[in-house]
């Protein structure tokens, strides 16, 4: 029977040294390690080139796209200034003279338009065209030249000189994109992209009617660009190293592409009957650069058609090995523009860096890995050697030998082994008993500390809220007043000089009308006047000077006029000087706000503009903090109209509006409604609007204060109530109500 003193026995499987298993954990771990560093490393490394190339391609299909919204949007603000000129009568469209001398005189406004005309619908031309050598000349085909298109060389105002070409007669503008379409769909919007008649370059313009008071059409407006400008940016951009962008219609013929390429091919030697019918329009699978061409099939490999391409695409496809980073972004303006944008940049771009950095780290990991080695040997031999002795020493005591001596070991730990080994036994159980002793104690106090620093946490967290909150009130309240001043500043600077410009144009107006008497008197008494002022009279076209002036002082006055409500609205709005209770007209602040978001609510690309309902009570003077009251109008009606576009971008159908009810709840207390049609508050999150930083919205585009600080502007500064009445998808109402009198409060608590 075996001695229950003695410890048990295991079987012995195999045997390991010591320095083995000293040093084959240790390579493991190092050789481990290295290997998943390096790993570690190219995994980095190809992370890095997925974001890096992701975020190039989006910056720069950002930049593409922002450059082509300003571009396309410039032949319609030409239709809006030459509508503006045709309201107030400075142009006849029945006089093909005066049309033409007029878009001579605004085509420099315009920079980016190549060829602006007018179309009759007797099929005449009148239009005004930028050269090359940044002239601008005047190009008609009338009836009287056999509809020919004829180009003139102008003086300084405009009056026709010589002729400088004279293209085949029986030109026809009424077969043209820019006539045909618009006037089958009746409003303004782009034609197709046709050709110069030059027959050396490519146009695309859009038209818009014109129909008198019975729906007759006058004519057709015309503004076009040429798509070399578009092919200019695009080179001008910097993509990676080698990288590539190009855009292209939807049928796959080339709009731009930033190799320089040609969106056409042009036959100089080809026999046709007109110039312009020597060019073609290129597909984008036919272009002589291979990386658009191989991008181009790659595109319609996977879509089958480029009309199946409706959102943002991020692509990945190989040209002879190499990994080329595809981006794909449609471009429309909401007036007949579909474009696709495409941004291509090769992996082997960012790659050199990444793969230098590859070699350093697998060459450094396997330096540190021989060191490491060395180190793990030489340590174990000098652990081991001592160890071993000792098991010699104990082997022999256990054979009864116990008269040995060990020779002491340089590691401290060693030598303490050798003392203490003897003692160890009699300690263990008293240490055991201390121990579990210590342990009960120390669980206990763990429990009291936890249960300290939760309480503590608790008041620390309520402590940062408060202060957060404190803080950021504190940063928008010096926004605000920092606003403010440079508001005011702004308003006075601006509207003095306006007032003294308004003043004085009622004054400019009487000198012109006395001045024009005196001309036509002179013309009354001296019909036959010298060839010296006949002759200046005609260089500066005084009859035309003498029509339009009247005008032109009333458009200024008109604009001074808009000016000074402009100043006067955003005086209202910061209230500079009432930072303090002051009785005010609600209505003015409210009509302040919305002169200021006024931008906000004009028609957008992917919506009408939004209809102000105004249904004002009649309310007496109220007392509160203008400054701050303002703020809040501010926060409710953005959210409104940010309510509204969502509502848009979701494709509910409907005529956006926001309506403002004032009223009097009784004789004490006023009530203003605001509410809009947009897409609602969603039941979940209702109770948290008026929480401190809580926001839907995306991250950087809110800081959900907004309403947090609406809620205490109205309930702590003005003893009132802020209420919000929602359901998703059906719009939102918020409810102020608030005293007429700010200390009314303190009144009813003193009479209690």
């Amino acid at each position: 029977m075996p001695d229950e003193s003695s410890p048990p026995s295991f079987p012995k499987l195999f045997k390991v040294p010591l320095q083995a298993i000293l040093i084959v954990p240790f390579v493991v771990q190092t050789v481990g390690a290295v290997g998943i560093i390096g790993y570690l490393s190219f995994r980095n490394g190809q992370k890095a080139v997925n974001d890096v190339a992701a975020q190039l391609r989006h910056e720069t299909s950002d930049r593409i796209a922002q450059n082509l919204t300003h571009l396309v949007a410039t032949p319609f603000q030409a239709f809006e200034s030459y509508e503006a000129a045709r309201s107030q009568n400075r142009i006849d469209l029945n006089n093909g003279r005066d049309i033409e001398k007029f878009l001579w005189r605004q085509l420099p406004a315009f920079r980016n338009l190549s060829l602006t005309a007018f179309i009759t619908t007797n099929q005449e031309f009148f239009g005004a065209e930028r050269q090359d050598d940044g002239a601008i000349v005047i190009r008609t085909s009338e009836v009287e030249s056999n509809r020919a298109l004829i180009t003139y060389r102008t003086n300084s105002s405009g009056d026709r000189l010589e002729v400088i070409s004279a293209g085949e007669p029986n030109f026809e503008p009424h077969q043209r994109p820019y006539y045909k379409i618009p006037v089958q769909q009746r409003e303004a919007t782009w034609g197709k992209v046709f050709r110069h008649v030059s027959g050396k370059t490519m146009y695309i313009a859009p038209g818009k009617p014109i129909y008198n008071q019975a729906g007759e059409l006058q004519g057709v407006w015309m503004a076009s660009l040429n798509l070399s400008m578009i092919g200019d940016f695009l080179r001008s951009l910097k993509i990676g190293t080698t990288g590539q962008s190009f855009i292209l219609e939807r049928s796959g013929e080339m709009i731009a592409t930033s190799t320089g390429e040609k969106p056409f091919r042009y036959y100089p030697d080809k026999v046709v009957q007109l110039p312009e019918q020597r060019v073609e329009r290129l597909n984008a699978i036919d272009s002589e650069n291979s990386t658009t061409q191989k991008t181009s099939q790659f595109l319609l490999e996977k879509f089958q058609d480029f009309d199946q391409i409706q959102g943002f695409q991020q692509l990945e496809f190989s040209i002879n090995g190499t990994r080329q980073f595809v981006q794909v972004a449609p471009f429309r303006d909401g007036r007949g523009i579909d474009w696709l944008v495409v941004v291509t940049v090769p992996e082997s771009d960012f790659m050199a860096q990444i793969n230098a950095n590859t070699q350093s780290t697998i060459l450094l990991s396997l330096l540190a890995l021989a060191i490491s080695l060395g180190i793990g040997i030489l340590t174990t031999r000098w652990i081991t050697q001592p160890i071993l002795q000792l098991n010699q020493a104990s082997s022999a005591m256990a054979a009864g030998t116990l008269s040995q001596a060990v020779t002491e070991s340089s590691v401290y730990e060693l030598q303490q082994l050798t003392q203490s080994f003897n003692r160890m036994a009699q300690q263990l159980q008293e240490s055991f008993n201390t121990l579990e002793q210590a342990n009960e104690q120390l669980e206990h106090r763990v429990e009291e500390r936890t249960a300290e620093l939760k309480a503590t946490k608790d008041e620390v967290e309520t402590a940062l809220r408060e202060l957060q909150l404190a803080q950021t009130q504190l940063i928008q309240s010096e926004k605000m007043s920092s606003l403010g001043l440079l508001v005011a500043g702004v308003a006075h600077e601006i509207n003095n000089p306006v007032n003294f410009i308004y003043g004085n144009l009622s004054h400019a107006d009487e000198y012109t009308q006395e001045l024009l008497k005196l001309v036509q008197a002179y013309q009354t008494h001296y019909p036959e006047p010298p060839p010296a002022i006949a002759q200046q009279s005609k260089a500066m076209d005084l009859d035309f000077m003498v029509n339009d002036l009247s005008k032109l002082i009333e458009s200024m006055k008109e604009g001074a006029r808009r000016i000074q409500e402009i100043v006067l609205a955003l005086r209202t709005f910061s209230r500079l000087d009432e930072a303090e209770v002051k009785s005010i007209n609600i209505h003015d602040g409210i009509d302040s706000t919305l002169v200021i978001l006024g931008n906000r609510l004009k028609p957008k690309p992917n919506h009408p503009g939004i209809e102000i309902l105004r249904n004002y009570g009649s309310l007496p003077l109220v007392e509160c903090y203008p400054g701050p009251l303002n703020q809040v109008f501010m926060n409710i009606l953005s959210n409104a109209i940010d309510a509204i576009e969502i509502a848009f971008k979701q494709g509910k159908q409907m005529t956006p509006a926001i309506s403002i009810h004032t009223a009097l709840i009784d004789e004490s207390r006023a009530q203003i409604r605001i509410g809009d049609n947009g897409s609602g508050i969603p039941e979940a999150i209702k109770q948290q609007i008026f929480d401190p930083f809580f926001t839907t919205k995306p991250v950087g585009s809110g800081t959900g204060m907004g309403l947090a600080m609406s809620y205490q502007i109205v309930t702590d500064r003005h003893q009132g109530t802020l209420s919000c009445s929602s359901h998703s998808g059906e719009g939102t109402e918020f409810v102020i109500q608030i005293p007429l009198k700010q200390n009314l409060r303190d009144e009813e608590l003193s009479r209690e």
